[in-house]
Parts: C-alpha cells; sequence; structure tokens
C-alpha cells in the first residue's frame, strides 16, 4: 500500500468534510473512488489520530468535523476555479497527455474547494467556455518515454536516445542532456544539448524509438534560457538568422495588422491598405509556409533566395493544378 497515497486521501477527507457538513459516506467513496467500507475506516482512524468527527444516520445525517486544529484548506472563487479548469481541458483534450492522470487528480481536488457562494457561477460557465489546440496524433504510447524524461530533467541525469532523424532520415544513438519538454503546435519537443553534435538540439519525442537513462549526471544549465533559445525563431526552427519582408494584399492585410505574429515584427503601412510585413528569424522553412497559406495576398519580397523558393514551389504546384481533360467514365454497352 503507498502511504503516501493514504495519508494524501486522509487529509482530503477531512478538507471535504469541514467543507461539506453532513455529507455522507456514500458521496464520499464517489469523491474518493473507495467503497463506503473503506471511508467508514478511515473516518475511525482519524478519529484515533485526534480529529474530532460527529456522525449521523437519517435522511439529515452525515459526518461533520468540530474544532479548528488543523489548516483551513484553500479555497477557490468561482472565476479562478473555472480559469483553471479551462487551462486544463486544453490539455486533457489532447489524446495521450502524458500527465493526465495527475491533472485530473489535481481537478477533482479543485473541484471540492470552490466557495460555496461561487459554485452556481462556476457550474454554469464551465461546460460554455473552450480553448481549442491541434494536436497531430495521440502520445500515448510514449507514456514511458516522458515519465523517464521528466525525472532525467529533475535529476540532471543523462539518457541515451535512439532518434529517428526527419531530415537525415536516419536512425541513430545519441546521449543527450534533457533541459525541457515542451508542447508547441500539436507535437511534444525535448529540447537537450547532444554529445554528438555538441550543440542544443530539438527532438520530437514521437520520433524517439528508445530511451534510457544512464548513470552519468550533467551539470545545472544556468547559462541557458528557452526564451533567449527561440528568441529569432518563427515557431520551432534554427538555423541562420535572415530578415523576411512580405508584402500583404487586403483583406489579409487586416488579420496580419490585428495579430502579434512575431515579437520582434514591424509593419510598414502602405496605401490601399495594404502593409509590409517584416521580421528576422533563424531558418525559412516555417515562415515559407506561414507565406504560403495566405495565397495571393502575400508576397515575399526579401530574402531573394526564398523568393525564388517560393516561386518554384508555386510554379509547380501550378503545373500539377493545371487543367486536364476529363477522363470519360461513361458506361459503353
Amino acid at each position: 500500500m503507498n502511504h503516501t497515497d493514504r495519508t494524501e486521501r486522509l487529509l482530503n477527507l477531512i478538507y471535504t468534510i469541514q467543507k461539506s457538513p453532513g455529507i455522507q459516506a456514500k458521496e464520499l467513496a464517489e469523491i474518493f473512488g473507495r467503497t463506503s467500507r473503506t471511508i467508514q475506516r478511515d473516518i475511525c482512524d482519524l478519529r484515533k489520530y485526534g480529529f474530532f468527527i460527529d456522525s449521523s444516520t437519517g435522511a439529515a445525517g452525515g459526518f461533520r468535523s468540530r474544532g479548528s486544529y488543523f489548516l483551513k484548506p484553500l479555497v477557490f472563487s468561482g472565476e479562478e476555479a473555472l480559469a483553471i479548469f479551462v487551462a486544463s481541458r486544453v490539455l486533457l483534450e489532447q489524446k495521450g497527455f502524458p500527465f493526465r492522470g495527475d491533472l485530473e487528480s489535481a481537478l477533482a481536488k479543485i473541484s471540492q474547494v470552490i466557495r460555496e457562494k461561487d459554485e452556481d457561477f462556476f457550474k454554469s460557465l464551465e461546460p460554455r467556455t473552450s480553448i481549442v489546440v491541434k494536436q497531430i496524433k495521440d502520445y500515448y504510447p510514449w507514456g514511458e518515454v516522458f515519465t523517464e524524461m521528466n525525472r532525467a530533467i529533475l535529476d540532471r541525469a543523462m539518457i541515451e536516445i535512439t532518434y529517428d532523424s526527419y531530415n537525415s532520415g536516419t536512425v541513430s544513438v545519441r546521449k543527450v542532456n534533457p533541459y525541457h519538454i515542451m508542447f508547441k503546435e500539436g507535437c511534444w519537443y525535448l529540447i537537450a544539448y547532444c554529445h554528438q553534435r555538441e550543440e542544443i538540439r530539438i527532438f520530437r519525442v514521437d520520433r524517439i524509438k528508445d530511451l534510457h537513462r544512464t548513470d552519468e549526471q550533467f551539470p545545472s544549465p544556468e547559462d541557458f534560457s528557452l526564451q533567449e533559445y527561440f528568441r529569432e525563431s518563427w515557431q520551432m526552427g534554427k538555423g541562420e538568422p535572415v530578415t523576411v519582408k512580405v508584402r500583404f494584399e487586403p483583406p489579409v492585410s487586416r488579420l496580419i495588422r490585428e495579430n502579434t505574429w512575431h515579437p520582434a515584427q514591424e509593419i510598414e503601412e502602405l496605401e490601399g491598405d495594404r502593409l509590409i510585413y517584416t521580421v528576422r528569424v533563424e531558418g525559412t522553412y516555417e515562415i515559407k509556409q506561414w507565406i504560403l497559406s495566405h495565397g495571393a495576398a502575400a508576397e515575399c519580397l526579401e530574402p531573394e533566395g526564398l523568393r525564388e523558393e517560393i516561386g518554384r514551389e508555386l510554379r509547380e504546384m501550378a503545373e500539377r493544378y493545371a487543367l486536364r481533360e476529363t477522363p470519360d467514365f461513361s458506361f459503353k454497352i
């Protein structure tokens, strides 16, 4: 039996009874996922430990605590609980979210400590508020990988991974110092120092074929800043810094103007509701996809190499989508 889990349950049991005087064993059993007999046994143990818990039978009966000998439970307002639940739902809706069990347990505890006067507010708005974040795949099969990565990050333990590289198309074994785990653009990534490349690299978690912890430790990366590392990335990409200029035509120009696409962006207004968007980024692959996503309303002006690359892709697309003679699918008898 895990004594830590039981101690946590007993403390939460006290808090729940204090918050909901008259609550019955059956309700407590549903909240804590135990049988009514287990709850009764827990109540007996709490009384042995010196907690004053009264009980009564009948329709109005249940458990009540007496005294103020323990810490007053944390209490959330309806607005606070709503904010936490909405933000958490973004993660719980992701298939294979690696910390699902712990997050669901935390939310269950929060739901028990909403101020009584705010419960109606929370219950009325919680089902009507949501955030949608795209996810590319189900990460359930990588559950053990996430667990080992988190432990290695906390313990500053070097790990050895078997990695299937997208760029090179090869599978290699690498020793890395794990620094950070990040979810971005629908995927999970490990940010780590790669001893093979002798630099910080980004590894997509679903391309890690195998992982095991080594006995080697690595020093705390005090000079590493995640914000600084991605400061000039468009999303996750790395490469040579380059200044990109794009001219946008209406109505897309309005969309560009209304949003912050990159912290270092600059916008120059032109006549006719047009604008020139300028930003300095590392690598051009990601921003190229962004420019192409806006179709004919976007024209890359600089750098010339990127402009030519986009032009080639558009010509290839035009050839591929050129009108062709429609096949005759009619049946001849």
